[in-house]
């Protein structure tokens, strides 16, 4: 996606200045990642590096974070205007490839015998690049500058050591990398557009003040920006999530092949690195699409027990691996609210509440009050002072105790403030009760809804139950070549076979040759000449039987949902999370569920 088109070359030149502001200012967190960064390295390879390679290797970082500093200042003294940006643009890229030339340099001098550490090195420096992306990811060359330099020689060393684990170690890392850089390039794009079209407004906004005789067509011409505003995020969320979920399918793939492998601890480092990238680009989307006003509430009927199973499904291995236990209480409730806003604030707050507590565990269940439903969301983390109950529903306010925490991780700041913006549209009632060192409840109140049952419910609710995949045959509809070599190598790593292609022709030519009919659909929603849902329909009356199908989408704003709603059909989003895949496609299967 490219920004030069669809705005004034003036508008992109203002936007890359103001992304070049936020590399100076982030000038402290890039150095507190550099040096945290280089500590760990130093622990990792203690005993397998000697202590003057190690200590060269700490101070040569904190000299050019040093000369760094002193060009923060001297930007600072500056202030300079548009026209000397990409200058000062270009000092900050030198020392950032300087910095990913050090980490490049240091992971081959020092690259260790054992395959332990090899491993730990590896997870190390892969752990840097993915960390710093939202750091680094706002400046192209810089983005390019550190990535490239820190990560090919590391890769190179790998592949020189001649086996063949080795050999495969550097083909994940080959493509782990391809996957950085393009999620990395692409979400640049995206920023440069949405400062852009902020400026854009912006400048709407003075000619209304200046104009006042043409109010009324200025006041048109700003919501038809905002309209096409809505159209340019929702394609941007197709795109990016795009490569983001083919990465996610080839690493479950991975994961579920490498078990017990010293390749195993790469892979869950990179799925996990992978859910982080996606909870960040989903929250940096909903609060430009909020701000774009681009969301248009549903309110439908919706059910808990499902949402819940999913949720469920999605954060279960993350609070695994964190040693927290999650649970979802079982429930019959069903509320009045948008199908597609409701999952995202339960996501928010679910996932705030497992990154900010070190033990224990979360907690979600819901009441009866009067005649709403409350959904509560409890944990046992270290409780929210009472000067900052109100704050935290702020845009980037994280509160510093929380925030330094070592397992909070590099939030963005925006979950909460969306989850109040969301309850806000939808006319829900968000709430916080806190004890400092006793946890704490977050509560949605939503109006209640007549129960009855529900055919996705009972699938869900009996997904541990039903017979594994051995054998099936999937027909996954994608024009995206990527994710259907991602869907047949999961599936496949499930014993099912996949007949898949860029549309419904395509797919019924697999099946033909394979001379055998599906047992389930995958397609995507937004293909290049038709619809998922048209595909599912074609696919259907070609065969004579309505087999089960999912659609996956990366655009999960309320057209969306709506459209699978009335079409009757599951919707997941992208990236496609592996264990409701595998829940959804097994219940399916097993249940005969053609329709939601």
């Amino acid at each position: 996606m490219a920004v030069d088109k669809p705005f004034a070359g003036a508008l992109v030149d203002r936007a890359r200045a103001e992304e070049v502001a936020m590399l100076y200012a982030g000038f402290n967190r890039t150095t507190l990642s550099m040096l945290l960064g280089a500590l760990i390295l130093c622990i990792v390879l203690h005993d397998a590096a000697s202590p003057l390679a190690l200590g060269a290797f700490i101070a040569s970082v904190a000299l050019n974070q040093t000369w760094r500093g002193a060009l923060t200042r001297a930007w600072r003294r500056a202030q300079p205007g548009v026209a000397a940006t990409p200058r000062w643009g270009r000092y900050w890229s030198i020392g950032s490839a300087t910095a990913g030339a050090l980490w490049g340099i240091a992971s081959v001098a020092m690259f260790p015998e054992s395959q332990a550490h090899q491993a730990l090195l590896i997870v190390c420096l892969f752990g840097v690049v993915l960390g710093g992306l939202n750091l680094t990811a706002v400046y192209k060359p810089s983005f390019y500058g550190f990535a490239l330099p820190a990560l090919v020689p590391l890769i190179v060393r790998v592949a020189l050591e001649g086996d063949a684990v080795h050999a495969n170690t550097a083909l994940v890392m080959s493509v782990v990398l391809a996957f950085i850089l393009a999620f990395g390039h692409r979400l640049n794009d995206l920023m440069t557009g949405a400062l852009a079209a902020r400026y854009e407004n912006a400048d709407l906004v003075t000619e209304l003040r200046d104009q006042t005789r043409a109010a009324h067509a200025a006041r048109t011409a700003a919501e038809a920006a905002n309209r096409a505003k809505g159209q340019l995020l929702a394609a941007a969320s197709h795109d990016l999530r795009q490569p983001l979920h083919a990465l996610s399918l080839f690493a479950a793939a991975l994961g579920a092949r490498t078990q017990g492998t010293p390749l195993a601890p790469l892979v869950a480092n990179v799925e996990r690195s992978a859910a982080s990238l996606d909870a960040q680009f989903d929250q940096l989307l909903d609060f430009s699409r909020l701000e774009a006003n681009a969301f248009t509430p549903q309110r439908h009927r919706v059910v808990l027990a499902p949402l819940f199973a999913r949720l469920e499904a999605e954060f279960a291995p993350h609070a695994a691996a964190r040693g927290l236990d999650l649970r979802f209480a079982r429930t019959a409730a069903a509320v009045e609210s948008d199908p597609a806003l409701l999952p995202r604030i339960l996501r928010n707050l679910v996932g705030n509440a497992l990154r900010y507590t070190p033990a224990g565990g979360v907690v979600v269940g819901t009441r009866r009050v009067g005649e709403r439903i409350a959904i509560d969301v409890c944990d046992t983390g270290p409780g929210i002072p009472p000067e900052n109950r109100e704050r935290i529903f702020d845009e980037f306010f994280r509160i510093d105790a929380l925030a330094q925490a070592p397992q909070a991780g590099r939030g963005t700041g925006l979950g909460l403030a969306i989850v109040k913006r969301f309850a806000a549209l939808l006319g829900h009632d968000v709430s916080v009760e806190s004890r400092p060192g006793r946890g704490a409840r977050f509560r949605v109140l939503c109006p209640s809804a007549t129960r009855s049952s529900s055919r996705l419910a009972l699938a869900a609710e009996s997904a541990g139950r039903v017979r594994a995949l051995d054998g099936a045959l999937v027909a996954v509809i994608d024009d995206d070549d990527d994710a259907v070599d991602g869907m047949r190598a999961l599936f496949g790593a499930w014993g099912a076979r996949v007949a898949g292609g860029a549309h419904a022709a395509a797919v019924l030519d697999a099946l033909g040759a394979l001379e055998s009919y599906p047992d389930l659909i995958v397609a995507d929603l937004r293909l290049a000449s038709s619809t998922g849902i048209d595909a599912i329909a074609t696919l259907r009356d070609e065969l004579g039987t309505p087999v089960p199908a999912i659609l996956v989408s990366g655009d999960v704003g309320a057209i969306a949902a709506r459209d699978a709603r009335e079409a009757g059909l599951a919707l997941l989003r992208k990236p496609v999370d592996a264990t409701a895949l595998k829940i959804a496609a097994t219940s399916f299967i097993a249940h005969g569920v053609a329709a939601q």
